[in-house]
């Protein structure tokens, strides 16, 4: 256990002494708990850290983007937070460090449109650490279909005015795709 999970334990635990959650809620909550700190947590590296190969900019449009989708698509999940978040990192790098070899968003239309269909037909992944009901799994789908499209148009929209958003913005959703590609084949752990 990690202290982001020993955190959620004690916090999850004076929840419940003070009748603020049930007992059924119990693991609920301290999921919960870990989900929003390591949010919290990666957002406040990976920002800074993506500036490092990149503009700021460019690092914040990526992980705005990749995030609107990925909370929603499920895919791809390391078995431990830190896990996640050295993943999550090593995944921001390589990407952010090809945006300057990438002459036009153009360039990523073939890769753009294949992931995005993978978003759509393939998600929300429901890997065995989400456990989605049917009518949640239901529910997900025109919010990913949504967030997509906005994600396209404002890739679109960025192109002309400032075409490395438009490329990390575009890159999000490779990225996102790919990771929902992963569980299905061998390298992936669901």
């Amino acid at each position: 256990e990690n202290s982001v999970e020993k955190i959620a334990e004690k916090l999850t635990c004076w929840f419940f002494s003070k009748g603020i959650i049930r007992e059924d809620q119990i693991q609920w909550c301290r999921y919960m708990i870990v989900h929003r700190s390591m949010n919290l947590i990666s957002l406040i590296w990976l920002i800074p850290v993506g500036s490092l190969v990149s503009e700021w900019y460019t690092s914040l449009a990526f992980v705005l983007s990749y995030r609107l989708l990925r909370s929603r698509t499920g895919g791809y999940h390391a078995q431990t937070p830190l896990g996640c978040l050295c993943i999550a990192t090593l995944l921001q790098l390589s990407i952010l460090s090809v945006i300057p070899y990438i002459a036009s968003p153009i360039y990523l239309s073939p890769a753009l449109v294949v992931c995005s269909l993978v978003i759509v037909f393939f998600s929300p992944e429901n890997s065995n650490s989400i456990h989605l009901s049917p009518a949640e799994i239901k529910a997900l789908g025109p919010q990913i279909k949504a967030r997509l499209l906005m994600l396209w148009i404002l890739s679109f929209g960025f192109s002309r005015v400032v075409p490395d958003i438009a490329i990390s913005i575009s890159l999000g959703v490779i990225a996102t795709g790919v990771l929902l590609i992963i569980p299905k084949t061998r390298i992936g752990v669901k």
